[in-house]
């Protein structure tokens, strides 16, 4: 089987793959990315979110769990620590991998992890932000983001994952604690 390299671009490249489907040869457009990491930050009750602009939507304004690209040969824990670094000032003493899922597997390679930050503090050094980012950070109350779900203002997969994970720790909790 072969494979046809279509585009080669800064963070993700296009293939067509000729893959055997129900006995049948096919050609499969796939888009080959890197992977990316994510980190819930939540401290009294209060998620730390970045709101941006993104060009997949028009450049609409989203609110989003921190989040980057995976550089190459990179561990996604250090990329986790290193965009909550850059985009907000702060620094984890540890992280706990929550899961790693595929956004688009039906096409896209990409996985993203997301993590919990642990023991946050503000950074010592903070890393320089990509010149291409926009970012304000916004700290909102988990029942309001999860809220927010619901009206459609928080549309972000990763984003919504990370506060789902956030309300059902919170539940769980509640229930032990009875």
């Amino acid at each position: 089987m072969s494979t046809k390299e279509i585009f080669n671009g800064k963070i993700f490249s296009v293939v067509q793959k000729e893959m055997d489907v129900n006995g049948r040869r096919m050609w499969r457009d796939l888009v080959i990315h890197p992977g990316g990491a994510a980190v819930l930050v939540i401290a009294d009750h209060k998620l730390l979110l970045v709101r941006q602009p993104r060009a997949g939507i028009g450049n609409e304004y989203t609110l989003e769990i921190p989040a980057g690209t995976i550089d190459p040969n990179e561990d996604p824990a250090m990329t986790a620590m290193r965009e909550l670094n850059e985009e907000t000032g702060c620094q984890a003493k540890s992280l706990s991998l929550i899961t790693a899922f595929w956004p688009t597997p039906g096409y896209d390679s990409e996985v993203i992890y997301v993590y919990k930050a642990n023991d946050v503090t503000k950074a010592k050094h903070r890393l320089e932000m990509d010149d291409t980012e926009e970012i304000t950070l916004v700290w909102m109350d988990l029942d309001t983001a999860y809220e927010k779900i619901a009206s459609g203002e928080i549309r972000d997969g990763k984003t919504i994952l990370a506060i789902y994970h956030a309300k059902l720790a919170e539940l769980e909790a509640e229930i032990q604690s009875h």
